[in-house]
């Protein structure tokens, strides 16, 4: 199995990713009936996490041609589940036909959906995502996965060795990371790798919104019952803000500077959150990633209310600077270049899932795994550095074999963090807490 990111081949991989993706997606979004390129045969599609991207996911592969077909839904809570079949039976009719009996609830959910369907979405918390790509790839399936695509170092391995299975077995698995797929950003990118901002010298990254919603404990709930609601507030479930949210800004940087961050430093806290109802994860975090020849990459992203807001980057150059509304001005903060089409009415979402359910039906290879893996590891090296208070490198975090997640998956088992005397969870402490 290939785990090097470091040099060259590092970024030769991601040049020819980029010119492969920005060559299949310009018209990803549009409906594959347009084009008279109408599918034999039915593609059988299954869903398992039916929460708010498993139901986007699912209404964006059923967009893209009338040959697909839901065949089949799984989840934990059988509330979501169901607002999920409405929700989208409402909306495609016929396209959505899951029989009481393809309707499977409980943590093994996942199997009995990939056994019931030609190609899975994997849609539920991360830290599940290692487990259910391994079952999809073995039962030889095509699969999308959400992003983050693991939330701890042995879940990174599990992802790669699946990959690795599936390229063998070529299997397409495409990845939710979708700002990849934004025109804007795609002729962007070509003007800064043609020079018109000129050698790049920093970067800066923005993910400021306010907090999830909070689920209150039930009479009853078990612990993993209440956690897994409220996943956003654990760290073993979301893997934290830069993996949860932040990644699609880290890994649109990435894709820019056809590289990825090798060290990690940074800091963070909780001065919003408080009590057992907002769990242990932070609410503010500050991350410096250095890439090769000393480039540094600024992330701050913060979960708070009341607060100001904004999600986007910035891109320094030596001749001007770029930004999250594909601009470009030149050194004397005067614009130089900007993209607008009034008539694009496809999102990058849409593209996304577009490109994958056609690289099926199109029998054109399409493996978005590797990038997706390491943007995803660029986050975990980020929240190890925030939590421990240490300079976390990419060679050392790979040879930890610490899992964050509990031992087993059932409505009783116990789970990473629980409750103190006070009702409240452990907050990682930087100098304190160990990440590797």
């Amino acid at each position: 199995m290939e785990n090097d990111i470091s040099g060259n081949g590092r970024r030769n991989f991601v040049k020819s990713g980029a010119t492969a993706l920005v060559g299949g997606a310009l018209l990803a979004g549009l409906p594959i009936d347009a084009f008279g390129m109408q599918p034999q045969k039915e593609i059988r599609i299954g869903l398992v996490g039916c929460g708010g991207r498993g139901t986007g996911a699912a209404h964006e592969a059923l967009k893209t041609s009338s040959a697909v077909k839901l065949v089949a839904l799984g989840e934990v809570f059988e509330d979501r589940l169901n607002s999920a079949y409405q929700n989208l039976k409402n909306t495609y009719g016929s396209q959505v036909e899951v029989p009481d009996s393809n309707k499977f609830i409980g943590f093994d959910a996942y199997q009995k959906v990939i056994d019931s369907c030609d190609v899975v979405l994997l849609a539920t918390p991360p830290p599940f995502r290692p487990l259910h790509l391994e079952a999809a790839v073995k039962a030889d399936k095509h699969v999308f996965i959400e992003k983050p695509l693991f939330v701890d170092i042995p879940g990174y391995y599990k992802i790669m060795e699946a990959n690795d299975l599936a390229k063998q077995k070529n299997l397409n698995l495409g990845v939710g990371l979708q700002l990849r797929y934004e025109t804007g950003y795609q002729k962007m990118k070509a003007q800064i790798d043609d020079g018109m901002i000129g050698d790049i010298t920093s970067l800066d990254v923005y993910y400021n919104v306010g907090a999830p919603k909070i689920h209150p404990r039930q009479p009853g709930q078990t612990e993993m019952n209440y956690q897994v609601r409220n996943w956003r507030y654990f760290t073993w479930l979301w893997g934290g803000q830069l993996a949860g949210q932040t990644i699609h800004q880290i890994d649109l940087i990435n894709w820019f500077m056809n590289d990825y961050p090798m060290v990690a430093k940074g800091l963070g806290g909780r001065q919003s959150f408080n009590g057992p109802d907002q769990g242990n994860t932070y609410d503010h975090h500050y991350a410096e990633y250095e890439y090769s020849h000393k480039i540094k990459l600024h992330v701050q992203s913060k979960t708070m209310d009341n607060t100001w807001n904004k999600v986007g980057f910035h891109i320094q150059g030596t001749k001007g600077y770029a930004n999250e509304k594909s601009e470009i001005y030149n050194s004397a903060n005067e614009p130089i270049w900007r993209y607008r089409d009034q008539e694009e009415t496809v999102g990058p979402t849409q593209k996304c899932q577009s490109d994958f359910i056609k690289s099926i039906i199109e029998k054109r290879p399409l493996n978005q795994v590797d990038y997706g893996a390491k943007s995803t590891l660029t986050t975990v090296i980020g929240r190890m550095a925030i939590h421990s208070g240490q300079i976390i490198t990419v060679e050392e975090a790979l040879k930890s074999t610490r899992s964050i997640l509990p031992k087993e998956f059932s409505w009783d088992a116990d789970t990473p963090s629980v409750p103190g005397p006070d009702g409240n969870y452990s907050i990682p402490v930087p100098g304190k807490t160990k990440v590797l």
